[in-house]
């Protein structure tokens, strides 16, 4: 979904893991209000289809597109 730029991060932090700071790795942080408005947003989702993908199987979204940048 970030690659289709349907949620934007609109901050990260960084979080760091062991004790040099090679160890940190920054995470992207999303709003629960843009993470919800997915679903309303794309009816054009099989929703269900997407819930039903089995563990190990390739998501329905790898073969969606971004929509080209506006002009």
């Amino acid at each position: 979904m970030v690659r289709l730029g349907w949620v934007r991060s609109p901050q990260s932090i960084e979080v760091r893991f062991g004790t040099s700071r090679a160890g940190a790795v920054d995470v992207a942080l999303y709003t629960t209000a843009s993470v919800d408005a997915v679903v309303p947003d794309h009816p054009e989702v099989d929703w269900e289809r997407l819930r039903a993908v089995e563990r190990g199987r390739r998501s329905p979204f790898a073969s969606l597109r971004p929509a080209p940048a506006p002009s």
